[in-house]
């Protein structure tokens, strides 16, 4: 068995392969919840495959003398992509690993959108090379910077309200997250199609939040949830 994992900010995600077949999937909102699970799963014949944009999770993946043995990292210098970018190491390993699915999966040019901490936008053109993207806040980030800043603005539900004009706090805040999230999607995808003048991406959606989004979106696209641990998977198998 091959155990993908993508080390994320908000949770880490597993997902055991049998040779390019998902078999299972999870995700875990700590690092011990994870350890001890994958410990269970885990035999000597198995390989291990990760994304992390967490250094610290990372040593303690590479501290585990059980799992360590068997471990591959996926960076910059090993995902075998073409990054047109100023400066390639400063990519998220979960972004190059968005990448590396897709172009294997989908038709380029493409945009990538990632919905998770922050949302992130890869732009591929048509020869498979990622030539840059955005960052942008998450849509959990934004309400609980919100929630914050603001000491009567409780978190609310992440679901669309039947209106975009609230007639509550609650559906003002949900109002303002949701539309505001799925306004910058499209308009960021139609800044991308003007800037390159190019109008045929395949946009390719992915993320926790990006199946929310996917139910409102007005541009043809697709999600794959799973994008981010088969990318995983797939620079692995490039290095064997």
């Amino acid at each position: 068995m091959i155990f993908a994992i993508d080390i994320g900010n908000t949770n880490i995600k597993l997902g055991i392969f049998d040779k390019n077949q998902l078999i299972e999937n999870n995700a875990f909102d700590s690092y011990s919840e994870f350890e001890n699970y994958i410990i269970k799963k885990f035999n000597k014949n198995d390989s291990i495959c990760i994304s992390s944009v967490v250094p610290k999770l990372t040593k303690k993946m590479e501290s585990n003398h059980l799992l360590s043995k068997n471990l591959f990292l996926v960076k910059h210098t090993n995902c075998k992509l073409k990054l047109n970018i100023d400066f390639p190491e400063s990519v998220g390993t979960d972004r190059l690993c968005n990448i590396s699915a897709a172009t294997k999966i989908y038709k380029s040019p493409m945009i990538i959108i990632d919905f998770g901490t922050a949302n992130t936008y890869n732009v591929i053109d048509e020869n498979n090379a990622f030539i840059g993207g955005i960052i942008a806040p998450g849509i959990k980030t934004s309400s609980q910077c919100l929630a914050d800043k603001g000491a009567q603005l409780n978190k609310t539900p992440f679901i669309f309200p039947e209106k975009i004009i609230g007639t509550s706090t609650e559906t003002n805040i949900q109002s303002g997250i949701m539309y505001g999230a799925l306004a910058q999607t499209e308009g960021i995808i139609e800044k991308i199609k003007k800037e390159t003048n190019i109008k045929n991406y395949s946009i390719i959606l992915t993320g926790g939040f990006g199946k929310i989004i996917s139910k409102k979106l007005t541009f043809k696209h697709i999600y794959d949830q799973n994008l981010t641990l088969r990318g995983v998977l797939n620079i692995y198998n490039n290095n064997l």
